[in-house]
């Protein structure tokens, strides 16, 4: 269980993340599919591990407001990495198609109203995204601080906040 105290977030300068290791700079690339999903959606998928039903796929929506009514714009982005079926070859000897067993998956959206300043749509998406971090460095990287997020371990290891 997480501890019960501060969550922290900041205005994120840049655009640096560093990775876990010293050589490779990215893990998966999502290349654009090519066609829109319904509310027109946009998909990029990873296809290095050459099974469609198995791409992982980073999808993304920005809705404008209704003609009346409601003015907000709702962003909506998800990204799914799928898990396939362990499989076994049947008796007839034949391994069976590959299939989808599970995925692990992040739904989010911004609800922008049209009003909003670029000034408050970049604070929000700052604070949000520090929600992600354990540290928070400063610009030269000193001092950091503890960012008090609850997620990661909530993600993790299923902690309830507090």
């Amino acid at each position: 269980m997480a501890a019960i105290g501060p969550v922290k977030t900041t205005s994120i300068m840049g655009t640096l993340v560093r990775t876990t290791s010293a050589t490779v700079g990215v893990d998966k690339t999502f290349d654009p599919e090519g066609r829109t999903l319904p509310n027109g959606v946009k998909r990029w998928v990873d296809r290095s591990g050459g099974v469609a039903a198995l791409y992982p796929a980073f999808t993304l929506g920005v809705r404008p407001p209704p003609v009346k009514g409601n003015r907000v714009f709702n962003v909506s982005v998800k990204l799914a990495l799928p898990t396939g079926e362990q499989l076994s070859p049947a008796a007839t000897g034949y391994t069976p198609a590959p299939t989808k067993a599970y995925e692990c998956a992040f739904v989010g959206n911004f609800l922008l109203p049209e009003r909003s300043s670029l000034a408050e749509r970049q604070a929000l998406f700052s604070a949000v995204a520090s929600l992600f971090f354990t540290t928070i460095n400063a610009s030269d990287d000193v001092p950091t601080d503890a960012s008090g997020s609850p997620l990661r371990a909530a993600v993790e290891n299923f902690d309830e906040p507090y």
